[in-house]
């Protein structure tokens, strides 16, 4: 699978994007949402684990996007503020976001999300 990785924490951005192409992706890390967003405009994926908070544009505005443009690959949200959820929920799932794992997460729980996903 073609899989953008958009996590501003650059250590956990890159680790991912390892264990992701170890495991046979194509990946493609972003350390920002402004960089997140136009790698998916250049390119179609097939997955986006996008972080809900980014510090210059949230995940969730970058998912809504892809869903108006009609590109939206399906996405798994990873985020460490859990609070966030319930104001977020109803606007991930009208774009058709069912995956949301919380931070700290085990890859464990990636590659199930993405085995479902696939």
């Amino acid at each position: 699978m073609k899989i953008l990785v958009a996590e501003d924490n650059h250590i956990l951005a890159k680790i991912l994007a390892d264990h992701l192409a170890a495991r046979g992706h194509e990946v493609v890390p972003a350390f920002d949402g402004r960089l997140a967003s136009a790698f998916s405009h250049q390119r179609d994926f097939d997955v986006i684990v996008i972080d809900l908070l980014m510090p210059d544009i949230y995940g969730i505005d970058i998912l809504e996007d892809l869903h108006a443009r009609q590109q939206m690959p399906k996405a798994i949200v990873i985020t460490g503020v859990p609070e966030l959820l319930d104001e977020v929920s109803p606007r991930l799932a009208a774009i058709g976001v069912e995956t949301v794992i919380r931070k700290p997460f085990l890859f464990a729980e990636i590659d199930k999300a993405l085995a479902r996903l696939a």
